[in-house]
Protein backbone atom coordinates (compact mmCIF):
# COMPACT_ATOMS: atom_id res chain seq x y z
CA UNK A 1 0.00 0.00 0.00
CA UNK A 2 1.59 3.75 -0.76
CA UNK A 3 1.74 5.88 1.72
CA UNK A 4 3.02 3.74 4.43
CA UNK A 5 6.97 2.77 5.71
CA UNK A 6 7.63 -0.09 7.87
CA UNK A 7 8.95 1.04 11.04
CA UNK A 8 10.66 -1.80 13.10
CA UNK A 9 13.56 -2.28 15.52
CA UNK A 10 15.85 -3.48 12.84
CA UNK A 11 15.18 -0.20 11.19
CA UNK A 12 16.00 1.95 14.07
CA UNK A 13 18.99 -0.28 14.75
CA UNK A 14 20.27 0.57 10.99
CA UNK A 15 19.50 3.97 11.01
CA UNK A 16 21.34 4.65 14.93
CA UNK A 17 24.15 6.72 14.75
CA UNK A 18 27.77 4.92 14.92
CA UNK A 19 28.34 6.08 18.61
CA UNK A 20 25.03 5.50 19.48
CA UNK A 21 25.10 2.34 18.37
CA UNK A 22 28.05 1.14 20.11
CA UNK A 23 26.42 3.08 23.22
CA UNK A 24 23.18 1.31 23.19
CA UNK A 25 25.16 -2.40 22.54
CA UNK A 26 27.07 -1.73 25.61
CA UNK A 27 23.98 -0.47 27.63
CA UNK A 28 21.95 -3.75 26.96
CA UNK A 29 25.08 -6.09 27.89
CA UNK A 30 25.33 -4.28 31.23
CA UNK A 31 21.58 -4.06 31.60
CA UNK A 32 20.41 -7.66 29.72
CA UNK A 33 16.54 -7.26 31.47
CA UNK A 34 16.50 -3.75 29.14
CA UNK A 35 16.83 -6.41 25.93
CA UNK A 36 13.14 -5.80 24.26
CA UNK A 37 12.49 -2.12 24.92
CA UNK A 38 13.88 -0.88 22.10
CA UNK A 39 10.87 -2.92 20.71
CA UNK A 40 8.11 -1.24 23.31
CA UNK A 41 9.78 2.36 22.27
CA UNK A 42 9.36 1.27 18.47
CA UNK A 43 5.80 -0.05 19.14
CA UNK A 44 4.46 2.87 21.35
CA UNK A 45 5.74 4.97 18.96
CA UNK A 46 3.98 3.47 15.93
CA UNK A 47 0.82 3.06 17.75
CA UNK A 48 1.12 7.01 18.21
CA UNK A 49 1.66 7.88 14.62
CA UNK A 50 -1.11 5.41 13.96
CA UNK A 51 -4.10 6.62 15.86
CA UNK A 52 -3.03 9.97 14.95
CA UNK A 53 -3.95 9.09 11.32
CA UNK A 54 -6.77 7.21 12.56
CA UNK A 55 -9.02 10.06 13.98
CA UNK A 56 -10.24 10.75 10.36
CA UNK A 57 -12.39 8.09 8.41
CA UNK A 58 -10.99 9.09 4.58
CA UNK A 59 -7.64 7.43 5.54
CA UNK A 60 -7.19 3.93 4.67
CA UNK A 61 -5.05 2.27 7.08
CA UNK A 62 -2.29 -0.25 6.30
CA UNK A 63 -3.45 -3.37 8.13
CA UNK A 64 0.33 -4.53 9.10
CA UNK A 65 0.92 -2.36 12.26
CA UNK A 66 4.71 -2.00 11.86
CA UNK A 67 3.78 0.54 9.35
CA UNK A 68 3.59 4.53 9.82
CA UNK A 69 2.85 7.06 7.12
CA UNK A 70 5.75 7.96 4.69
CA UNK A 71 5.41 11.05 5.58
CA UNK A 72 5.89 10.90 9.22
CA UNK A 73 8.62 8.21 9.33
CA UNK A 74 11.39 10.51 9.79
CA UNK A 75 9.61 11.99 12.23
CA UNK A 76 9.02 8.52 14.06
CA UNK A 77 12.81 7.58 13.68
CA UNK A 78 13.53 10.69 15.78
CA UNK A 79 11.22 9.97 18.36
CA UNK A 80 12.47 6.78 18.20
CA UNK A 81 15.79 7.23 18.95
CA UNK A 82 15.12 10.41 21.28
CA UNK A 83 13.40 7.90 23.45
CA UNK A 84 15.63 5.42 23.43
CA UNK A 85 18.82 7.48 24.07
CA UNK A 86 16.73 9.79 27.37
CA UNK A 87 16.33 5.99 28.60
CA UNK A 88 20.13 5.40 28.14
CA UNK A 89 21.11 8.45 29.44
CA UNK A 90 22.46 10.19 26.63
CA UNK A 91 22.86 14.05 26.66
CA UNK A 92 21.58 15.04 23.02
CA UNK A 93 22.91 18.51 21.75
CA UNK A 94 20.52 21.39 21.69
CA UNK A 95 19.26 20.62 18.49
CA UNK A 96 18.25 17.35 18.64
CA UNK A 97 15.45 18.55 20.84
CA UNK A 98 14.05 20.07 17.97
CA UNK A 99 13.37 16.98 15.84
CA UNK A 100 11.16 15.69 18.41
CA UNK A 101 9.27 18.78 18.81
CA UNK A 102 9.01 18.82 15.19
CA UNK A 103 7.65 15.41 15.06
CA UNK A 104 5.31 16.38 18.26
CA UNK A 105 3.92 19.30 15.84
CA UNK A 106 3.50 16.77 12.88
CA UNK A 107 1.22 15.14 15.10
CA UNK A 108 -0.96 17.46 16.07
CA UNK A 109 -1.17 18.93 12.15
CA UNK A 110 -2.45 15.59 11.23
CA UNK A 111 -4.81 15.05 14.54
CA UNK A 112 -6.41 18.44 13.80
CA UNK A 113 -6.45 17.76 9.99
CA UNK A 114 -3.84 20.47 9.21
CA UNK A 115 -1.88 18.53 7.00
CA UNK A 116 -2.71 14.86 5.05
CA UNK A 117 -0.91 12.43 6.86
CA UNK A 118 -1.23 9.79 3.63
CA UNK A 119 -2.26 10.16 -0.14
CA UNK A 120 -6.14 9.29 0.00
CA UNK A 121 -6.83 10.45 -3.42
CA UNK A 122 -3.88 7.94 -5.10
CA UNK A 123 -2.26 10.75 -7.43
CA UNK A 124 0.69 11.17 -5.16
CA UNK A 125 -1.12 13.90 -2.98
CA UNK A 126 0.39 17.05 -5.29
CA UNK A 127 -2.01 19.77 -7.29
CA UNK A 128 -3.10 18.91 -10.62
CA UNK A 129 -3.30 21.32 -12.59
CA UNK A 130 -4.85 21.45 -17.12
CA UNK A 131 -5.04 23.33 -19.91
CA UNK A 132 -8.26 24.76 -21.32
CA UNK A 133 -9.05 23.23 -24.56
CA UNK A 134 -8.98 25.13 -27.87
CA UNK A 135 -12.77 24.26 -27.91
CA UNK A 136 -13.94 25.93 -24.32
CA UNK A 137 -11.77 28.71 -24.95
CA UNK A 138 -13.79 29.49 -27.70
CA UNK A 139 -17.17 29.11 -25.97
CA UNK A 140 -16.12 30.77 -23.51
CA UNK A 141 -15.49 33.77 -26.02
Amino acid sequence: MSGWKELKVETVLNALPTDMGNLYRSWIDANPAKTDRLGEIVAETVNMFREAVAVYPWYVMDPDITMVPVSGFRHALDMVIFNLGMEMGVQFAPEVYSLVTQANVWLRMVQTGKIRAVDTIGDGGSPRYSQKSESRCQESE
